[in-house]
């Protein structure tokens, strides 16, 4: 087999576990357990400490640390990219140009810009995108 045919049979695997039904659960529930926190932090049910604690309960959440920065993002869509645009900074982004850039190097670590529709739900909470819960940041600094 060469490494067209390889590539090829690599890249149908990959479709297939993104369209799988395991796939699907994991989506459904990072968005009930984004939507859920959504509404804890924007009732005042929870604080900064136990949302960061509450996110990285999900398995389906992405936890990044990187410098001083510690953050959780739970999103059920696709398009969201962490990227490291310079040596001390982080950015992620939904896809829809809505995101956060993140100084990492200073102590503690802290939000430079909100890019796009970015909701503040709290002091360390971010709904990328409308507030519509899908894209959740929750950040511990």
């Amino acid at each position: 087999m060469n490494w067209k045919e390889q590539l090829d049979k690599a890249i149908e695997s990959i479709k297939g576990a993104a369209d799988s039904e395991r796939a699907r659960d994991i989506a459904a529930r990072a968005k009930s357990t984004t939507n859920s926190l959504v509404e804890k932090v924007k009732t005042g049910a929870v604080g900064a400490a136990a949302s960061f604690v509450e996110a990285n309960r999900d398995p389906s959440s992405l936890e990044v640390h990187f410098l001083n920065a510690h953050l959780t993002i739970l999103s059920p869509s696709e398009g969201i990219t962490v990227t490291r645009p310079d040596a001390a900074t982080l950015a992620i982004q939904d896809g829809a140009d809505n995101g956060l850039v993140i100084n990492a190097a200073a102590d503690p670590a802290f939000v430079v810009e909100q890019i796009g529709s970015v909701a503040q739900l709290s002091g360390n909470s971010f709904d990328l995108g409308p507030e519509d819960g899908i894209n959740l940041v929750v950040t511990k600094f």
